[in-house]
């Protein structure tokens, strides 16, 4: 297993369940990781040209990450789980919406 790979996993009505690994070198804030995700999860879609999902994904949802901060992720197991979460009402800077 590598060390620097974290497993992101939506925390979504839709997408629940979708996981993405992405390389904590590449991030320096959970921004970053949101996008990371947000991208993957889009390219799978167009991939397999599921439209109306993608129109879900792209309309309305603002992604973000509130149970954990940058540096917990980054000093973490590497077996633990982190949620990109979009179904919940969390005013914060942590937020992305996708437009």
């Amino acid at each position: 297993m590598n060390k620097y790979k974290r497993t992101f996993v939506a925390s979504s009505e839709i997408f629940s369940g979708y996981k993405v690994e992405i390389d904590i070198r590449r991030i320096e804030t959970l921004e970053d990781i949101v996008e990371i995700f947000i991208r993957d999860l889009q390219s799978v879609l167009k991939k397999y040209n599921l439209e109306a999902l993608l129109d879900k994904l792209n309309y309305g949802n603002e992604w973000h990450i509130h149970s954990h901060t940058l540096e917990e992720i980054l000093t973490s197991n590497v077996d633990e789980l982190f949620y990109v979460c979009n179904h919940c009402n969390v005013n914060s800077e942590l937020e992305v919406t996708i437009l």
